[in-house]
Formats: C-alpha cells, sequence, structure tokens
C-alpha cells in the first residue's frame, strides 16, 4: 500500500513539475485526478485496515448462528447451562417472548435481549452477553408457531425500556 502512494505521488508531482505534458490539457486533469483518487483510497485503507468486507462478515453470523453457546437444545426443549447447574425450558411451557431495549447512563447505545416468560419464571438474556443467543433466537422461532418479527406493539416505561411481543401463546 505505501508502495503505491509512493508512486502515486510521484507521477502526480512529475505531472505538476512538467503540466502540459500532453497536448490535450484534459489528459493531464484525468491523470492528476486518478492520482488524488489513488491516494485518497490508500490512505483509507492505511488508517482503517479492520474493514470487514461481505465474505468475513458471511463467515461470522454463518458461525453464530451455529453456536449454541450456555444452551442445548432438544426436541422438547431446551438446556441453559450456567456455571453448576442446568434448566430445561419446554417449548409448549412458553408463554410469550419479548424483545427488551434499555438504554444504559454510560454509552450511547442501548443494552438489548430476549425475554421469555414460561409457566414457571422469567429470563432475560443479553445480546452482548449471553453466549449462543442468536442460536437461541433461530430455535424459538422454528419451534413457536406464531414467532412475529414484524410486531409493533411496544411497551414504554419511564426509565426508557422498550418492549415489544415476538411471541404469545393464545390461552384460549
Amino acid at each position: 500500500m505505501k508502495k503505491i502512494i509512493a508512486i502515486a505521488i510521484l507521477i502526480l508531482i512529475l505531472t505538476l513539475y512538467n503540466y502540459p505534458i500532453f497536448d490535450n490539457k484534459k489528459i493531464t486533469f484525468a491523470v492528476i485526478f486518478l492520482c488524488f483518487v489513488v491516494l485518497i483510497f490508500s490512505v483509507a485503507k492505511l488508517y482503517y485496515p479492520d474493514e470487514k468486507d461481505y465474505d468475513s462478515f458471511e463467515r461470522e453470523m454463518d458461525r453464530q448462528h451455529q453456536y449454541d453457546g450456555i444452551f442445548q437444545y432438544t426436541e422438547k426443549g431446551f438446556y441453559i447451562k450456567q456455571k453448576n447447574n442446568s434448566e430445561f425450558i419446554k417449548w409448549d411451557e412458553i408463554i410469550s417472548i419479548y424483545f427488551f431495549s434499555v438504554p444504559t447512563p454510560f454509552s450511547d447505545r442501548k443494552q438489548s435481549g430476549l425475554e421469555i416468560i414460561t409457566d414457571n419464571k422469567s429470563y432475560e438474556f443479553d445480546y452482548n452477553v449471553t453466549p449462543g443467543i442468536i442460536k437461541l433466537e433461530d430455535q424459538l422461532s422454528l419451534h413457536l408457531p406464531t414467532w412475529d418479527m414484524d410486531s409493533q406493539m411496544v411497551i414504554i416505561n419511564n426509565l426508557g425500556l422498550e418492549k415489544t411481543k415476538l411471541y404469545g401463546k393464545n390461552l384460549f
């Protein structure tokens, strides 16, 4: 990358030094313009080399969709493995699922995740700290028949908590 920048600068300097190199000024302007374009993109690539391309992003998302994390799935439900204990949640015990979003006082970003409410207990899983939550979301949408990703129902409290209902069991 540094060689490309050096060559572009050299061509630019030679073109500006011998300005009317070509008989047509439009060709000289095109050479100068191309040198500036090469310099801008090369310098940007030097300063931001970690920009991910589409293929690496796709590989990462495929890995996230395959990663179980703290969950283990069966036909009847899934296990949550935390520290020394393991809990089993049956698919048919799930009453409702909410997507939640809470503003945090320490950053501009919001804390978000899934809240799963069963007959016996309520569980909250944060997107940032729960390993395997992406696959959990996939499994929930696969096993629960009326999963609704386009729900518009939002509940907001005074602290800025927003909840969107993704699934609700018909109790009647």
